[in-house]
């Protein structure tokens, strides 16, 4: 789960800001929709017989729900919901009888947009969990119904039905938008920038956000949120309206989409003076204040909806989708109250926005872009052999191990190095390795990346090389969509390049027919918007069951009992989600729900036991004495000997014994300063060393990258997939990067706190 802060904006000046139109490349395929005088719920296609598929349904959930009412687990989680254990089988039972007549669904009475939502969750992949949740959720409309009072009540409490009726209460979302009065009360204008990677559909936004007097733009990545943030306050951002002067560059090292041709300059090389706009930075675990500014770079999860905008601009639409992050999507969409709401993302993303301006009534216009650059799938896969790997290539694989393992290969088979790229390094050292990627002179002519290349990161891929064309979930091996394939393909061949575009390939003979499959296959349309907790969903869960409740009740009544309408899912439950809840709740149970909130929502990775326990550590010094002291929290962890040990080896530019495994201890430790930080800016007194934590953390990404830069070579013998024998090793050479390296010492002087 990740925090949102609200009410961090300054008063705001009012302003009217056009839209500015979209490129020659984009306008003829631009689309008007006017909303209708009453909303209206979003359509979804259905089959030919709304009928017969009621019945389907009804025999289906019928069969499911004889054997749902018996299982020991369903009537354990029912009484953690508040039902006490002797009610629980009387309920069961009047529901399986009700069930069996047809009362208990009233299928006739849902719309044929309902019934393929309900005919869509019960063939999912997870359709165990649908149908769980599914039923679950149907035991508490009938339950609250009240024609269904006088058999309900014969089998519980006034106190147990009244305490399902508030949970019911807290968990329906049929009139989400509602909850966003600010919102409601403006006449609002969705703008879709869509299209594929490298088509230019965010320079039309931003132009228009720095010509805003108010304004935001909310990205996925802290990385995207710090650009826009220097970028705005140096002038590099040409506002709509205005024109760049002929002796100013466009910068081609953005990590924003490329600039379309013909179109006016938007990204600068340089800045300039008459252009710059005060801007201030919000992130999870950072906020930077500039005097006078109006205009905010955030994180989308840190986007207030509480203020009034002229202009916001939100990137990556398609992640309003996403399982475990799509809900901040969602709230921006439906409860952001901007004049102009500027959406840019893929296309896949346009039916589902389109159903949700269809609920609040705001206008849509729909900008389409082209790709600007060629791209082609090479006829022949590189035959499991890393000797064709070429300069410019990026080999993409989605392990950690595997990263290294064909990092280290490649190096062994080529005179190649490799940069690599992967989500557990900090944006920070993902922005330098790209950078050194990118620099023909650097010596690191080819990249090694998971798939954390196909976001936020500006690449000079000529040919992207698919190492596998699956990826574990976090529950098993599942094949790639067809939309991951084609956004991470996308990032070969970045327009300015050179007119021959980019290339895609598979290390594998046997993957290339999936990859010209999954390159020709048109991704589906994103079905639903994610949604979770919101403002006062929390404390009205927390109202409605038994005192003292864990966090894993309070996930579960949100997933199985919320009450959907047909363009709206619930967030998903992850391994790692379901892990951090549990963890975290077994320190808090004794706090008070504003505490056990905070730290609920604390980012921290929960499968890794190394910050993990140093996560356990701050828990129980701020359940123990409030005041959580940083030094003592890392003293006895054993992860700042690794940090001074690498820091005390490149200040004397020599390699670190071991760097693969000093990274890993740097990765967690990095984890874990950042999850202080988090928790300082949202209690100062009681996580009172914020500053040790942003310079250790800084440290942290000095050593980190000081030891990426000088990892071991090892050659693997090669079969199908890269293996992990060990037979040599060979050190890279050594490349200082900075002279001002800095011991812990003097980061605590520094800091003006002692170690």
């Amino acid at each position: 789960m990740r925090g949102h802060l609200s009410g961090l904006f300054a008063p705001w000046r009012k302003q009217l800001t056009l839209a500015a139109p979209p490129s020659e490349s984009a306008r003829k395929y631009s689309t008007v929709l006017k909303p209708k005088n009453t909303p209206s719920p979003p359509s979804v296609s259905s089959p030919p017989s709304a009928v017969s598929q009621g019945k389907d349904l009804q025999q289906l959930l019928r069969r499911e729900a004889l054997s749902w009412v018996s299982k020991t687990g369903v009537r354990q989680r029912l009484q953690r919901f508040g039902i006490p254990k002797d009610e629980v089988p009387g309920l069961l039972s009047a529901f399986a009888r009700d069930v069996h007549n047809g009362r208990a669904f009233r299928l006739k009475e849902k719309t044929p947009a309902e019934l393929a939502r309900l005919s869509h969750d019960t063939m999912s992949s997870s359709r165990n969990l649908s149908i769980d949740s599914l039923l679950t959720s149907f035991l508490y409309t009938w339950a609250t119904d009240p024609r269904h009072g006088k058999d309900v009540q014969n089998h519980v409490s006034n106190l147990t039905l009244d305490r399902m009726t508030r949970l019911r209460k807290a968990v329906d979302f049929t009139r989400l938008a509602g909850s966003f009065p600010n919102a409601r009360k403006m006449r609002r204008k969705l703008i879709l920038h869509v299209g594929p990677t490298n088509s230019g559909k965010t320079h039309t936004a931003l132009r228009t956000l720095a010509a805003a007097r108010v304004g935001a733009y909310g990205g996925p990545l802290r990385l995207l949120a710090h650009e826009i943030y220097e970028r705005l306050n140096t002038g590099q951002i040409v506002p709509v309206g205005a024109e760049a002067p002929a002796n100013r560059e466009v910068d081609d090292n953005s990590n924003l989409d490329a600039q379309v041709p013909g179109a006016p300059r938007a990204v600068l090389k340089q800045g300039d003076p008459q252009f710059a706009r005060p801007c201030n930075l919000l992130t999870g675990d950072e906020i930077r204040s500039v005097d006078g500014a109006t205009l905010y770079s955030c994180t989308v999860e840190m986007l207030s909806l509480e203020k009034c905008y002229d202009v916001v601009v939100i990137d990556e639409i398609q992640m309003i989708a996403d399982s475990q992050r799509g809900a901040a999507w969602t709230a921006a969409v439906l409860g952001c109250p901007a004049k102009e709401l500027h959406l840019c993302g893929e296309e896949r993303a346009v039916p589902i926005i389109e159903a949700l301006a269809e609920i609040t009534g705001d206008e849509l216009v729909v900008n389409r872009y082209q790709r600007l650059s060629p791209l082609s799938i090479a006829p022949n896969s590189l035959e499991s052999d890393l000797t064709r790997i070429q300069k410019g290539d990026c080999v993409v694989t989605f392990s950690r191990t595997n990263i290294f393992n064909l990092k280290r290969e490649i190096e062994a088979k080529t005179n190649f190095r490799c940069a690599v790229a992967y989500g557990r390094l900090p944006p920070e050292i993902r922005a330098e390795q790209a950078v050194l990627f990118n620099n023909p002179d650097s010596g690191f002519d080819v990249l090694v990346a998971s798939d954390a290349v196909g976001m936020g990161l500006n690449l000079k891929i000529r040919r992207v090389v698919f190492e596998t064309m699956s990826k574990w979930d976090g529950w098993t091996e599942v094949p790639l969509e067809a939309s991951q394939v084609k956004q991470i393909a996308g990032r070969a061949g970045r327009y300015g390049m050179g007119s021959e575009g980019g290339e895609v390939t598979t290390l594998l003979p046997s993957d290339l027919p999936l990859l010209k499959a999954a390159m020709a296959t048109e991704p589906e349309p994103l079905r639903f918007a994610r949604v979770g907790y919101i403002a006062t969903t929390m404390s009205d869960i927390f109202e409605a069951l038994p005192r003292n409740s864990s966090a894993t009740t309070m996930r579960d009544a949100l997933i199985f009992c919320s009450l959907l309408p047909p363009s709206l899912a619930m967030i998903g439950s992850a391994v790692k989600e379901v892990e951090a809840t549990r963890y975290v709740d077994s320190f808090i149970q004794d706090l008070t729900f504003n505490e056990r909130t905070l730290l609920l929502q604390c980012p921290f990775p929960s499968l890794d036991d190394r910050c993990k326990a140093v996560m356990g550590k701050i828990l129980t010094a701020y359940r123990n004495q409030i005041k959580v002291d940083l030094r003592d929290i890392l003293s006895d962890s054993g992860l700042l000997p690794v940090l001074e040990e690498i820091l005390s080896k490149k200040k004397i530019n020599e390699a670190p014994r071991k760097p693969r495994q000093a990274l890993g201890v740097l990765e967690s430790l990095h984890s874990a300063l950042t999850a202080y930080a988090w928790l300082s800016l949202r209690n100062a007194l009681a996580f009172h060393d914020y500053d040790l934590a942003i310079s250790l953390r800084q440290a942290t990404q000095d050593a980190m990258d000081y030891c990426l830069r000088n990892l071991d070579t090892k050659p693997l013998n090669l079969r199908t997939r890269p293996g992990k024998l060990n037979v040599h090793k060979r050190h890279a050479p050594l490349e200082a990067r900075s002279p001002d390296v800095w011991s812990l010492k003097e980061i605590a002087s520094r800091s003006q706190i002692a170690l």
